[in-house]
């Protein structure tokens, strides 16, 4: 009888153990990862990026680059201001799945992307911070803002919107502005001093918002932000005259839950 030939014998060993090596890699390796690119732009405070930090600061602008595994399922990403922001002013994310200037984020790390942070203090807002930094999709569907006139000061506000928006001096009166998601709104207003002529009340001719996304109590020299959205959001109008005093109370109601 034919011996085996020692060296075919050892050969298909060889590949054997080779082949079980390979198969044991590719059970146990650890997951592929992907980068989530951070980009923090404000002018108001320095902020904290998680990752290992990517280039220098520049004026406004820092960069990390946090590594996470790859999955299907969605993760928080949490950036922090190293000192207390100004009243009213919140941190304002771009590039998670809550939609552009959403106050918290989280993302499903499935593929590499950018994750852009800003805040909402009006000179960010103004110079459209993060702004054009892409997003999730963005739904067709629009959304709507009523301004609810708490006043009986003949009031106009005015903004980026198209939509007629007065109280003509009627308590109680609303506008609707059609909203759509992605877009920032910028209200503006000017009340129509009642006092007689000659005798001007500048200490109250000035009109007050409840419900802005950038804060709390925006004097009318100020700007009430809105970011656009599919839901119905209210912005309620009052002033600072002494008379209307409980109507301006009655708008606090409106305050948005995250603002002080």
């Amino acid at each position: 009888m034919r011996r085996p030939d020692v060296r075919v014998a050892g050969a298909v060993i060889a590949l054997l153990v080779i082949a079980g090596a390979g198969a044991a890699y590719f059970l146990t390796r650890p997951a592929a990862s992907v980068r989530l690119n951070l980009v923090a732009d404000t002018q108001l405070a320095a902020l904290e990026l998680p990752g290992e930090p990517s280039g220098s600061c520049g004026t406004r602008v820092c960069r990390s680059i946090l590594r996470v595994d790859r999955s299907d399922e969605t993760r928080p990403v949490k950036v922090t201001a190293q000192g207390a922001l100004p009243e009213g002013v919140r941190l304002a994310y771009w590039g998670c799945a809550e939609g552009p200037g959403a106050a918290t984020c989280t993302v499903r790390p499935d593929r590499d992307t950018t994750i852009c942070v800003t805040t909402t203090g009006p000179a960010d807002v103004a110079r459209k911070a993060c702004g054009t930094r892409p997003g999730p999709p963005v739904s067709a569907a629009s959304g709507k803002l009523t301004v609810l006139f708490n006043t009986e000061w003949d009031i106009k506000v005015f903004g980026n919107f198209e939509e007629p928006c007065t109280n003509g001096g009627v308590l109680g009166r609303k506008c609707q502005i059609t909203m759509k998601p992605g877009k920032i709104y910028y209200l503006r207003s000017q009340p129509a001093d009642p006092s007689p002529p000659g005798q001007p009340n500048p200490d109250y001719n000035y009109a007050d918002y409840e419900g802005c996304d950038s804060g709390m109590g925006h004097g009318s020299a100020g700007i009430c932000i809105v970011f656009g959205a599919t839901t119905a959001k209210t912005v309620c109008l009052s002033t600072g005259d002494p008379a209307e005093q409980r109507l301006a109370r009655e708008c606090l109601a409106y305050r948005k839950a995250q603002t002080p």
